[in-house]
């Protein structure tokens, strides 16, 4: 029930009890109580939030995982052990910040919006990560080979935000805009998470350049049709 679903109900309810010219009575009082609540049912409570989060996680790592082991483990082939250690494990702490901030929104009163601040961090967090661990910035091919990786990764990210997104309105989400940034985020960190399995490539220029616009593009988009689909609740 949206808001604008209440104060129907709270107008009607007033009508029946107080029509023109009648008097405010213990009758007209329960009119208004049957009117109210002549309808409600009960309903199945929410699961609690670590367990949406947690679904949302596996949700990511099972679709960065399939999609790379349909495409090649070439990518994780060519990290070494610490690299691959670290990079992931930056990418699972971004990940359970992002589903913890889709869990928060689905639930209104229940914390800190910690959609943009998921975004912000996810991106930086990698960026950080490629930065420490890759050398490389000659811009050799820089377009011709990063083109395909961000179309890979987004094209991963799509259906997995969409997923997300249904997920989203099995609650009561009143923010939708801060919803799809949330729900982008984790979509983009599941095509990332695509690319770094199965993406070569390990110049620095070419991961932090094209790899983590895949998590900025999907955030973006994400909040843009969030906020269109808000707009049509």
């Amino acid at each position: 029930m949206t808001p604008e679903d209440i104060g129907r109900r709270l107008e009607d309810a007033a009508q029946l009890a107080f029509p023109e010219g009648g008097a405010g009575d213990r009758a007209a009082a329960q009119r208004a109580e049957a009117a109210i609540l002549g309808d409600l049912r009960p309903v199945n409570p929410m699961a609690p939030d670590w367990l949406h989060a947690l679904i949302l996680v596996l949700w990511f790592v099972a679709a960065a995982v399939d999609s790379a082991s349909f495409l090649g483990m070439e990518g994780l082939r060519a990290l070494g052990n610490g690299q691959a250690a670290l990079i992931f494990a930056a990418l699972l702490s971004a990940g359970w910040l992002g589903a913890v901030a889709c869990a928060r929104l689905m639930r209104p009163a229940t914390g800190r919006n910690l959609g943009p601040t998921a975004w912000v961090l996810a991106c930086s967090l990698v960026a950080v990560v490629f930065a420490i661990l890759f050398h490389g910035y000659d811009t050799a091919h820089f377009v011709q080979d990063g083109i395909p990786c961000l179309r890979a990764g987004l094209f991963i990210a799509t259906p997995t935000g969409l997923v997300i997104g249904l997920l989203l309105r099995r609650g009561l989400v009143l923010n939708w805009g801060a919803a799809g940034l949330a729900a982008g985020t984790v979509a983009g960190l599941a095509g990332l998470g695509m690319l770094e399995l199965h993406c070569p490539n390990l110049k620095a220029v070419h991961v932090l350049v094209w790899h983590v616009a895949v998590v900025a593009v999907s955030g973006g988009l994400g909040f843009a049709l969030g906020r269109m689909s808000g707009e049509f609740e």
